[in-house]
């Protein structure tokens, strides 16, 4: 959670870490500026990415997406109308990583529509459970009214 992360620098002080900020157009070869990011500088919107880096490599070993939160929720950036609480955005399995609500990854993969983005949905749209296809349904409707997903979820 962006609430969080000033914390970054000492969890993973191994790290070299660069900010992203985006370019207007949000879409390759235009995705952003990589500059470094100062101990102690707070990112705010529209600075949503952080890259790190291990010492002497030039590609970023992983990256970090800031969410934003309030009252318990998450908020979608894109969106502050859509939100889900906290408690149910991710989870934690006993028998692996943790991983992100499915809804919620696909709800980001919709703006773009990029052939992975649909072979995801397509994988995706029959695990969800009816309640997590309703959040999506309902996001999508309020983000991309008419989203050729809405067919389908």
């Amino acid at each position: 959670m962006r609430r969080d992360h000033l914390q970054m620098h000492k969890a993973l002080r191994g790290f070299r870490l660069k900010k992203i900020i985006p370019h207007p157009d949000g879409m390759p070869p235009n995705c952003g500026t990589i500059v470094e990011w100062p101990l102690g500088e707070r990112l705010e919107l529209p600075v949503h990415q952080v890259n790190a880096y291990r010492a002497g490599e030039s590609e970023p070993a992983f990256q970090v997406m800031l969410a934003e939160s309030g009252g318990g929720e998450w908020i979608f950036r894109r969106n502050p109308a859509v939100r889900m609480p906290i408690s149910r955005m991710g989870f934690h399995p006993l028998w692996g990583l943790p991983y992100l609500a499915p809804e919620i990854v696909l709800l980001f993969k919709a703006k773009h529509l990029e052939t992975r983005d649909r072979i995801d949905f397509s994988n995706a749209l029959p695990a969800l459970s009816a309640d997590a296809r309703r959040w999506l349904r309902d996001a999508i409707e309020k983000t991309h009214p008419g989203h050729e997903w809405l067919k389908t979820v």
